[in-house]
């Protein structure tokens, strides 16, 4: 047995893992392995057919499936699986040459991700771990949403009832701050920061970054319509969209093209998602945007102490289908030495005073540029602070991200 520590997932019950496989050798392998590695119950197939009758008994927290196997390929099996079980994580193990197909099927079958051939097992012991914390993160906010809802049907409990669901939303605010990074990708030539205030204990803002292939970082920032636990459910379809492009090569409209897929089949009527996503070339110091409804971002130049707003022009996510989503135009910035791009959502640029002016409209440009000199941190902390003194005391805040690129 390996000498390192087992994982131990720290939600409960035990998750249950399937492998199925119809090589004998992968699925003794895979299986051996994560017993060893995790504290999971892991159950081995070697076909389909065989997996499911024991997932009519036992259900699953996570299926890995091979995709090329006889009677029941992959595909087919896994369908089968969210028919039955639809919150179940499943991942879908692919040769090479099966990629296009395992992409293709991504939507039909809802796959978490799918994996190539042979693959790392610690990568896809954290790619499993990751898919049970997702599961059951879902199952988490789902239930939360249908107390929610029996509450509001139960106005004459709704006193006795209050702390207990000030500590459910304490605990779901808990679960969609772990969404958010932890820490930033190192890097020499850059610098990356953020600042996220919800309006409430749970909030409709989203922010990720991932590594992508040749040395490039995508960031993402979002806003959800609305608050609470609806919205907060959304931003995991969200980072489980934005997920999927990691290490890998695409462009920012490639990104949107796809959360707006996932979106549309989920979004209830009347909600959406302002989105932009900022890709970063740490070679050759230049920042790709694509901006589908968040508030331009700003380039503060060090060189000739200017200020500049990039345009933006995108559809929303989740409102028009494929034919008809425009996710706007690419606009690269050249980054020098000492440059900032400085990205937020409307929780900045609508704050509103007395008159009911927007801040963005009034003394946004203006204060970017004054503080423009100074470090990432402190230019979010007073821009944060600076559309607080100009609104009034009445205007209702929304949440606020903030995020700062720096070249160094």
């Amino acid at each position: 047995m390996s000498n390192r520590t087992k994982d131990v997932d720290n939600l409960s019950p035990q998750a249950v893992v399937y492998v199925v496989d119809d090589d004998e050798l992968v699925t003794t392998t895979l299986s051996s392995y994560l017993e060893m590695e995790t504290d999971y119950e892991v159950h081995a197939f070697h076909s389909g057919i065989e997996a499911l009758n024991e997932l009519k008994k036992n259900p699953p927290d996570v299926v890995v499936s091979d995709f090329l196997m006889p009677k029941m390929d992959g595909l087919q099996f896994l369908s089968e699986v969210k028919n039955m079980y639809p919150d179940c994580t499943r991942i879908l193990l692919t040769g090479y040459a099966d990629k296009e197909n395992a992409i293709k099927a991504i939507n039909e079958v809802g796959l978490y991700q799918y994996i190539e051939k042979p693959w790392d097992n610690e990568h896809l012991k954290l790619l499993i771990r990751n898919g049970v914390s997702h599961k059951q993160l879902r199952c988490v906010l789902e239930e939360k949403i249908r107390e929610l809802d029996d509450v509001l049907l139960e106005k004459d409990a709704l006193a006795q009832r209050n702390d207990m669901l000030k500590q459910e939303l304490l605990l779901a605010q808990s679960v969609q701050q772990s969404m958010l990074p932890q820490a930033f990708p190192s890097s020499d030539g850059f610098s990356i920061v953020a600042k996220y205030q919800p309006a409430l204990e749970i909030g409709g803002d989203f922010y990720d970054v991932i590594n992508l292939a040749d040395d490039r970082l995508a960031i993402l920032i979002a806003d959800v319509t609305g608050h609470g636990i609806q919205a907060a459910l959304m931003t995991v379809l969200l980072k489980s969209a934005f997920a999927t492009f990691r290490d890998q090569n695409p462009r920012p409209q490639d990104i949107l093209k796809y959360m707006n897929q996932v979106l549309c089949k989920v979004l209830p009527k009347g909600h959406f998602v302002a989105a932009m996503i900022a890709i970063v070339d740490l070679r050759n110091s230049t920042c790709t945007l694509v901006n589908a409804g968040v508030p331009h971002p700003y380039h503060l130049k060090s060189r000739d102490k200017t200020t500049d707003r990039i345009p933006a022009n995108g559809l929303l996510l989740g409102i028009a289908d494929d034919k008809l989503f425009n996710p706007g135009e690419e606009v690269s910035v050249q980054l020098q030495k000492g440059d900032r791009l400085i990205l937020f959502t409307d929780g900045i640029t609508e704050a509103e005073n007395e008159s009911q002016e927007h801040f963005e409209n009034t003394v946004l440009f203006q204060t970017l540029k004054k503080i423009s000199h100074k470090s990432n941190h402190e230019i979010l902390e007073e821009l944060t602070q600076a559309a607080r003194n100009f609104s009034t005391a009445e205007h209702k805040w929304d949440d606020v991200t903030i995020i700062g690129i720096e070249s160094n």
